[in-house]
Parts: C-alpha cells; structure tokens; sequence
C-alpha cells in the first residue's frame, strides 16, 4: 500500500491540469481507485508490479471489464520498481494481468526523468479510446 501511495502522489504532481478525485476503498467493491478528468472523464488503477504480474480482485476484474467492455476508459497505471518505470495500460489488461513485461503499453514513463512521457501520459487519458481511435478534442 506505501508504494500505490507513492505512486498516486508521483501521478499527482506530474499531471497537475488533471482533475483527480481519489475513490475511497470502502465507498464501493471493485473501483478504480482514482476518477480524473481531462478534456474528458477517466478511470484509473493504480498498481504495483509484483513478479512480473499484477494482482487484481475478482471485484476489480468484474468491474474494470464490465466498464471497459462498454467503450468506458477505463486504465491502470503500474509501477515496476526493479526498472523504474511506469507503464499505462487499458483496462483490457485485467483479462490477463500476468508476464507484464510481454504486453504492449499505452505509454511508459521512466521515473528518472521528467521527459515528455508525463504529457503523453495526460494526452492518452484524455482521448484514447478502447477500439484504438482517438476522439478529436479540441
């Protein structure tokens, strides 16, 4: 739990022209644990990488699945200590959420430097679409 809180406090001060509203655990079984929104509201998960695998509740699965299935955005934000590096993927990652180094992320930040990554990482939250279309935001 120290490590999400880390992350969520990295995430926080590196996307300040979101908007963040952190769900408390207990307010409902399986939901994400931040809503945010830029240019258009999102879901996020935050994860830690535990022997190249992330550890989702049946709850979280159901309801990640069930949100994203439907065109919701909905994505988890992980962070892989070892290599320093977060990674974004789609919801879709709920339905096999084991060898993490093999699947494709939407973006991946190295925690080392500012970069560009964290811009991508705003851009994506804020137009991409599950189908893989971005929406035209103006």
């Amino acid at each position: 739990m120290a490590q999400e809180k880390n992350l969520w406090k990295q995430l926080k001060n590196n996307t300040k022209s979101i908007i963040w509203t952190r769900i408390e655990a207990t307010s409902g079984l399986g939901i994400p644990d931040l809503f945010g929104y830029y240019k258009r509201g999102f879901w996020l998960e935050l994860k830690i990488i535990n022997n190249n695998k992330l550890n989702f509740s049946a709850h979280q699965i159901a309801w990640i699945n069930r949100h994203y299935s439907e065109g919701c955005p909905v994505f988890v934000l992980a962070k892989d200590p070892p290599s320093k590096t977060l990674k974004l993927f789609s919801g879709s990652i709920v339905r096999d959420p084991t060898s993490i180094d093999e699947k494709p992320s939407l973006c991946s930040i190295d925690t080392r430097s500012r970069a560009q990554s964290w811009d991508l990482l705003m851009h994506i939250l804020g137009c991409w679409c599950p189908d893989g279309i971005s929406i035209s935001l103006h």
